[in-house]
């Protein structure tokens, strides 16, 4: 027999500690889920994967101009487009789903303590908050579509351009007012206030007011509520205690791609920052196109997670990954390191062994094609009127500078079009800036602005020739930093401005050109495919100046000399031909014209290429076709691309002679560089005629036909 009772009704307290009691327990577990999260070992990065995107567009589609990166709590992943004015959420395939397309021109995003998107509206210069579930928006700090300075009540702050936002655990949100060169914080109470920076540009450490920033893009919030801001137009990366105070925590101010100890390493516009689990912060290094690692603890230390010069789309092993401006940055749960990849138009992902994510794209998908671009340029010549014809001074892949074994050379990536100096150039196509610092080398030769699809070398930007600003250009977006003395200093174009078809740019400066580029930077085209200029044609064919015969390492195969025009019409016997045995570099002396330039204006050449024949005009054994070695259509990403192409002797450019001496047996074409020889030990020995070919653009061709002596092995 049973003798114990049934238990009663429970009463109110008792249900109150049982609740609390569950809520202690999951809340303790909650909390020990949080701290093994935090101190498992994080597991370093093996590969390099592509989750979403579509490659570089030209309209504004899919992921256009891709920026800032942020994660949710569930892993969630979230992308901004500016050039679409979009906010995407990343679904697990890859595809990608519209959160929003209200906004303009939307930079950094962060996730809010109710899972919402603060996002900064650089384009209207506020701060908005969007609805992750039904994509509405709402303007949290700023007036839409007014620029200026100011603290105060949220919706009478004012921002000029604003990049940056983080998000405190007690939902303090701060801004960095990008173009204002300062940061601020949004107080959950609604009032806005300056934390730190001047009323200008510059690099000083110190408080409040008497620091200041340069362009300062990135932020987050360190565990001790400091901010951690990536100072892009300093290089820097500095920290902002709450009280203020602004200290440096690495860089030396200097552009470049150094490692080692936090203040002796260099960066080149750092944007973008993100905290991994174990405190160690990575770094969206811009313009050298690398992540960086600044670690902390004992022996702090600026590290390369990847990248680096040649730019390009390489995924795969991390030591091996290719990247193209990389902005945004966010870790997920499982450590992967997803980031912007704005130069090539995806997002893409560093990722550790095991984890499944993603996909490996192939390095043709961030190429762009010259014929896309010419549909979309109007036709049109930069200087007025727009439909007269002008010359061309340089042409896509000749050498600029000396090939010398000391000297230093380079491919010229664009088109150059002469005109006087301080003549007006005008944007041939209407863009909106993208790059926070989109104006380089201010008031040198090579000024110049970089615009999407397009970039414009050796001009005043926005002013004359005097150096007197356009009329009203600052109200468009143009921002002079100027001496004391009203001297201009430097120039930014803040990201969102709109540069209409047509638009004044600026004055021509004493290099009485303009260099026109193609193409998305480091996948640039040939601007004469790329570009719809009125009228241009070509008749003239190449000139072919000599033909030299080199072996592997250099030495001269002796070639007749040419006999002079009284001496042919003598009776003399035949020159006897040069012998050569081995591998042979083949060495062509050549350059074009143009119709209506001037005699002695020297272009390089598009096209060229050998093809050897038999004594009998057959064609030689490997040579059913001419092998046309070197192709401009777009350049090697290869160091020593301008070596393989150029002989040594070659300059153009700044130097006071051209000279175009390319080696026609090596291979640089469709983005790749290699070196290749004549093997003339693959033909029986005998006499052979050895034919080289040198193409211009619109297809008038040269030939120059040598008769050798092959030698046997």
């Amino acid at each position: 027999m049973n003798s114990s009772k049934p238990l009663g009704p429970l009463t109110f307290k008792q249900w109150l500690a049982i609740a609390g009691v569950t809520l202690l327990t999951v809340g303790a577990l909650w909390s020990a889920w949080r701290w093994w999260l935090r101190i498992r070992p994080v597991k370093p990065l093996a590969n390099v994967v592509t989750i979403a995107g579509a490659g570089p567009q030209l309209t504004a589609n899919s992921l256009a101009d891709p920026f800032g990166v942020a994660v949710g709590a569930d892993d969630e992943v979230y992308v901004t487009d500016g050039l679409g004015g979009r906010i995407y959420r990343v679904e697990a395939d890859g595809r990608l789903a519209v959160v929003t397309e209200k906004l303009d021109m939307p930079s950094v995003l962060a996730v809010g303590r109710d899972a919402s998107l603060i996002v900064a509206n650089t384009g209207a210069h506020t701060v908005v908050r969007v609805n992750a579930n039904d994509g509405s928006v709402a303007t949290i700090a700023g007036q839409p579509n007014v620029s200026g300075r100011g603290d105060g009540p949220a919706k009478a702050a004012r921002f000029n351009a604003p990049i940056g936002v983080a998000v405190a655990p007690d939902g303090t949100i701060f801004v960095a007012d990008t173009y204002n060169d300062r940061i601020c914080a949004l107080a959950a109470a609604g009032q806005v206030r300056t934390l730190a920076g001047g009323n200008e540009p510059g690099f000083h450490d110190g408080v409040g007011g008497e620091a200041l920033f340069d362009t300062p893009c990135g932020l987050v919030v360190a565990r001790d509520g400091a901010l951690i801001v990536a100072d892009t137009g300093n290089h820097r990366i500095r920290r902002v205690a709450l009280d203020g105070t602004v200290t440096t925590l690495a860089g030396t101010g200097e552009w470049g791609m150094r490692d080692g100890t936090p203040l002796s390493a260099a960066f080149a516009e750092p944007v973008a920052l993100a905290w991994r689990r174990d405190g160690a912060l990575a770094i969206a290094d811009a313009a050298s196109s690398a992540l960086r690692l600044l670690t902390f603890g004992a022996q702090p230390a600026v590290s390369t997670i990847a990248g680096g010069f040649p730019f390009g789309l390489v995924d795969g092993a991390v030591s091996a990954a290719r990247l193209n401006r990389p902005l945004g940055l966010a870790f997920t749960s499982d450590d992967a390191l997803l980031f912007a990849d704005a130069g090539n138009g995806f997002l893409r992902a560093f990722v550790p062994a095991g984890v499944a994510l993603g996909r490996v794209a192939k390095p043709e998908a961030a190429l762009v094609n010259a014929a896309e671009i010419r549909r979309r340029v109007p036709a049109r010549w930069p200087f007025q009127p727009p439909e007269a014809r002008r010359e061309i001074a340089g042409t896509f892949g000749e050498i600029r500078g000396a090939r010398q074994a000391e000297g230093e050379a380079w491919f010229h990536n664009g088109l150059d079009i002469p005109g006087a100096y301080g003549e007006a150039v005008y944007a041939l196509k209407g863009e909106r800036v993208t790059q926070p610092l989109a104006v380089e080398g201010f008031n040198t030769t090579r000024e110049r602005l970089r615009l999407p699809l397009l970039g414009y070398i050796h001009l005043r930007l926005g002013r004359d020739q005097n150096d007197v600003p356009f009329f009203d250009i600052e109200n468009q977006g143009f921002l002079f930093r100027r001496a004391a003395q009203g001297l201009l200093t430097g120039l930014r174009i803040r990201r969102g401005t709109r540069i209409g078809e047509g638009a004044a740019l600026g004055t021509l400066n004493r290099l009485n050109h303009v260099h026109l580029i193609a193409g998305p930077a480091s996948s640039e085209v040939n601007a004469l495919a790329a570009l719809p200029l009125p009228g241009l044609g070509d008749t003239v064919a190449p000139t072919i100046e000599g033909v030299s015969l080199l072996t592997e390492s250099g030495a001269r195969f002796d070639l007749p000399a040419p006999v002079p025009a009284q001496a042919k019409r003598k009776s003399l016997p035949p020159a006897e031909p040069p012998t050569v045995q081995g591998r042979v570099r083949i060495v062509v002396q050549t350059y074009d014209q143009a119709d209506g330039n001037a005699r002695q204006r020297r272009l390089g050449l598009y096209r060229l290429g050998y093809q050897v024949f038999n004594a009998d005009g057959t064609t030689a054994h490997g040579f059913a076709q001419p092998r046309y070695n070197l192709s401009f259509e777009r350049l090697p990403d290869a160091a020593n691309g301008v070596a393989l192409a150029y002989a040594e002797g070659s300059q153009s450019g700044y130097t006071g002679q051209t000279i175009f001496a390319y080696t026609v047996t090596n291979v640089v074409r469709d983005g790749l560089a290699r070196e290749e020889f004549w093997e003339t030990g693959q033909l029986a020995a005998g006499i052979y005629v050895l034919r080289v070919f040198g193409e211009d653009f619109f297809g008038n061709q040269t030939r120059r036909d040598v008769t050798v002596r092959v030698l046997s092995k």
